[in-house]
């Protein structure tokens, strides 16, 4: 293989590759989480029976409106 041979092989790795981004792996920019969205799973799950079950907490739909965005949270992310 001759050096422009091995040069075209090296412009055509770094041409396949992604650029490097700032920033997170992937260039991925974390959010907020969607606590509308995850405040109705939930009233999912207790309209279902199945809050208990899924999250450790048998609660009401009145518990659910009154709970803060925090412990929306905390609750949706063991579902």
């Amino acid at each position: 293989m001759s050096a422009e041979d091995a040069l075209a092989d090296v412009i055509n790795l770094l041409e396949k590759e992604p650029a490097p981004s700032s920033g997170l792996a992937g260039g991925l920019v974390p959010t907020a989480p969607d606590i509308p969205t995850l405040r109705k799973q939930l009233a999912v799950f207790v309209s279902t029976g199945k809050a208990e079950e899924a999250i450790g907490v048998q609660l009401t739909h009145e518990q659910v409106k009154r709970l803060s965005d925090k412990e929306v949270e905390t609750y949706t992310k063991t579902l």
